[in-house]
């Protein structure tokens, strides 16, 4: 039996460092999780060079991960040591109006694990039994990593409303972006185009899903899409990059009535922002953050095998390596999409 834990910690930008404290119990309503696998996600990066908005350094980190319940503290029923689980990393009040109302992902005092010192790169994890997502059965613990991310596109391609027949386009194709366009198709979008600037991340998100490819170095994405539409336009864009560029190029993609979800975070000054086709188009422009019960849905379209995460993990590091894995996804100049981190040469 284990009596330590490892967690990973940014301690200044660009540098990793893997420290051991104590393993304690959990306590009423937590369980605590032998993690088996931790995917890298894009958001992760902004931490690592120390640049996140909310938060300061040095700072624990990571927040998607899977693994199988080792310890379940009082209070807590339904989980038993030896459940395969994903934890939502996600920390809400539960009284707040918006938590009240069952939109817990607008809590108003919303955080994550990793900001309060429980890191999703980690030999274990605690969280609130109520957090908890069993793996169904046929998913393996390495697929299941993934379904923090897809959560996000699943709650993403939900805000575009009815996708059946329609013609979707997809700003971005890091993992985000190529999972939102698998949802799509899913959902039954009939034409899938996807842009982004890297051939590796077009070629790796369109393959399953049959989607058309925009390399917008190559071309440009508003003449791309009016060409291969007849000068009509998208029924919906969903814009996953957060790059000014690409949200104003959203406005003039969308076909007139058509509808724009905003789902990469901008962190940069909108400048000349073409606001007045959202009136002389009619847009329905709209916001997706994060996840709101979305958890159980990408697990049904993982089981289902609508959709397979392993298609879009590009490579796998063990935790002594993990600073490994942050400077290879750093410097890959878009051809990697996702990279795991396993704890156990034997899991799954």
């Amino acid at each position: 039996m284990d009596t330590i834990r490892k967690m990973l910690w940014v301690t200044a930008p660009d540098t990793l460092e893997i420290r051991e404290t104590p393993l304690d119990a959990p306590g009423p309503g937590m369980v605590r999780i032998k993690t088996a696998y931790s995917a890298l996600c894009g958001s992760d990066m902004h931490l690592y060079h120390g640049k996140h908005p909310f938060v300061k350094l040095p700072s624990t980190i990571g927040h998607e991960l899977s693994g199988v319940i080792d310890a379940v503290g009082p209070e807590v029923s339904g989980l038993k040591p030896g459940d395969r689980v994903v934890p939502e990393p996600i920390l809400t009040c539960g009284v707040c109006d918006n938590c009240r109302k069952g939109n817990y992902h607008m809590c108003r005092n919303v955080s994550f694990g990793y900001r309060k010192g429980e890191a999703g790169y980690g030999t274990y994890y605690m969280c609130s039994a109520d957090r908890i997502h069993l793996i169904p059965e046929g998913i393996s613990l390495k697929a299941a990593a993934l379904t923090e991310p897809l959560s996000v596109a699943v709650h993403g391609a939900e805000k575009a409303g009815d996708l059946l027949g329609k013609t979707v386009v997809v700003l971005g194709a890091g993992t985000i972006g190529a999972l939102t366009a698998a949802v799509c198709r899913a959902k039954g979008a009939g034409r899938v185009m996807i842009v982004d600037r890297s051939d590796f991340r077009l070629d790796l998100a369109a393959g399953p899903i049959r989607a058309e490819k925009i390399n917008a170095l190559e071309k440009d994405p508003v003449d791309a899409v009016l060409e291969l539409t007849g000068g009509k336009g998208a029924d919906v864009v969903i814009e996953c990059t957060g790059a000014a560029v690409r949200i104003r190029e959203a406005l003039q993609i969308a076909a007139q009535l058509g509808t724009i979800v905003q789902l990469g975070i901008s962190r940069e000054p909108m400048n000349d922002y073409p606001y007045a086709l959202i009136l002389q188009k009619e847009l329905s422009v709209t916001g997706a953050q994060g996840y709101c019960f979305d958890f159980p849905k990408a697990l049904v379209l993982i089981a289902s095998g609508i959709i397979d995460p392993m298609h879009y993990v590009t490579g796998e590091f063990p935790f002594d390596r993990v600073q490994e894995a942050f400077e290879l996804f750093d410097k890959s100049g878009g051809k990697q999409m996702k990279l795991l981190i396993r704890y156990d040469e034997k899991t799954e």
